[in-house]
């Protein structure tokens, strides 16, 4: 029996902000997002790996990553750094698949302000699920999880 337009799911679309404040300089919160070795770090929720096969951290530069449980890997992110303004701004897309199955594509922007306590790093990821509303959730509960992690590994 073949799929027809009635069986497939319309996709799913969100704007999630998010927003921490951290009292690290620019410079030092900027280093945590372009060091790779350092990202893979706070990026991904514990218990959970990161490896990143591809990261051209400059405008137009490629990412691919793969995440997911220990030892498995089951997502692969693949995107591109569509800006960067060091120390003020970095706009990627994302792509997100498990089996060769799309899961969502996204835009997200992260900003970095300067405040007197440090700095103010603000999230928004425009996200389109193709799999129903629990991926928007993952997206929003991912980078929820990175901010708190982000102000983890800076303070340790």
């Amino acid at each position: 029996m073949s799929e027809t337009a009635s069986d497939q799911r319309a996709p799913v679309t969100a704007t999630i902000r998010l927003g921490a404040d951290f009292e690290h300089p620019i410079s030092v919160v900027w280093s945590a997002f372009a060091d790779t070795g350092q990202r893979v770090q706070w990026g991904v929720p514990e218990g959970e790996d990161m490896v990143c096969d591809i990261d051209e951290f400059r405008p137009g530069g490629a990412i691919r990553a793969r995440c997911g449980s220990r030892g498995v890997l089951e997502f692969v992110s693949t995107g591109q750094y569509c800006s960067l303004e060091p120390e003020r701004h970095i706009v990627t897309t994302e792509t997100l698949t498990k089996d060769d199955e799309i899961l969502s594509t996204a835009i997200i922007t992260w900003t970095l302000t300067a405040i007197p306590t440090g700095t103010r790093v603000e999230l928004v990821d425009q996200v389109v699920s193709f799999v129903g509303e629990g991926m928007v959730d993952g997206h929003r509960n991912g980078h929820d999880i990175c901010l708190r992690q982000l102000g983890e590994f800076l303070s340790s």
